[in-house]
């Protein structure tokens, strides 16, 4: 993936459907990166997460140093984990505009924060928090499998426009609302939805930023590249740049001649591989990746895929 040596983006994101190694490629280009000398982090978010698993260290919750990869973080935030920090940062907020409108009590923190998508949407604030700070100059993000990254982004445009008629809604019965919760909010809920709005509208500006790049792994089946081709519109039509497709578990050539199982496959791998490298091969780069004979965990086995994703750009074979 040589094009990462020329553009040195902030942040990068990781798309895909589950299973097609979209975390194990993820890392690589963590540990790429941070052995070229740039401060790196890698962050996964997926519900179902197995970073830890990769790497052999227990990420899970804080930011940990990589041991033995000078230069590298990671950190992986599962569902519960997400949930805490989520109402530990904003559920005190919910709780003043939501009680400026109804007469609840501190319980609706915990029924919000349980509500569909929150976990992802926290994810991206998040993020946007590493990335407004100086602490990476590489922010490595494996994101929620494809459809979950989609509607995330969905969800942040929506909201972004929900809070702006929340706010004119909030003008127009602000007087009314006092009266009827009798001034229990002890801040103004406008100032409140507007630091949301404002937050919202900085998020979308991170991921559209030049310095953001998406990175979709697949599987050359038919499938993966159908759900792959739809990704790649939708995060145009959001502004996000799809830079490259990673093509993996691809039967090589040599493979193909030990077996009539292998030479099948390979040639049915084929003909998914040129419909990619037609489609988006002059404005992506398309990398494939072999079907391993290892599997990928730890340190070394992530070296090796280091060595096949950049070996082009790195000088190695």
């Amino acid at each position: 993936m040589s094009f990462l040596e020329v553009e040195r983006p902030r942040i990068v994101m990781f798309c895909g459907k589950g299973g097609v190694g979209k975390t194990t490629t993820a890392s690589a280009t963590a540990l790429h990166f941070s052995e070229r000398g740039l401060k790196t982090l890698l962050l996964s978010t997926d519900p179902t997460p197995s970073l830890s698993d990769i790497l052999e260290l227990d990420v899970r919750e804080d930011i940990t140093p990589v041991r033995g990869v000078e230069g590298l973080d990671a950190v992986e935030l599962d569902y519960d984990i997400v949930v805490e920090m989520w109402k530990e940062k904003f559920g005190q907020e919910v709780f003043e505009v939501v009680s400026s409108f109804l007469p609840v009590d501190e319980e609706i923190i915990d029924y919000v924060a349980n509500a569909p998508g929150i976990d992802q949407e926290f994810a991206l604030s998040y993020v946007y928090d590493l990335y407004r700070g100086s602490r990476y100059e590489a922010i490595i993000w494996d994101t929620a499998p494809a459809g979950g990254t989609l509607s995330l982004i969905k969800l942040q445009e929506k909201f972004y426009r929900h809070l702006g008629e929340a706010s004119k809604l909030y003008l127009r019965v602000r007087t009314a609302l006092e009266i009827l919760t009798k001034g229990r909010a002890k801040r103004d809920p406008l100032i409140i939805i507007e630091k949301w709005k404002t937050l919202a509208e900085e998020v979308l500006s991170m991921l559209k930023d030049q310095k953001t790049t998406a990175i979709l792994v697949t599987i050359p089946e038919s499938l993966g590249v159908s759900q792959t081709k739809r990704v790649a519109e939708e995060l145009k039509s959001y502004g996000i740049r799809p830079s490259a497709v990673i093509l993996n578990y691809v039967v090589d050539a040599e493979a193909a001649l030990s077996s009539e199982f292998y030479g099948k496959r390979r040639e049915m791998q084929m003909e998914y591989i040129r419909e990619m490298e037609r489609l988006y091969g002059g404005s992506m780069e398309i990398v494939t990746l072999p079907l391993l004979p290892f599997e990928v965990k730890g340190l070394e086995a992530l070296k090796e895929v280091r060595c096949l994703l950049f070996s082009s750009s790195s000088g190695e074979s």
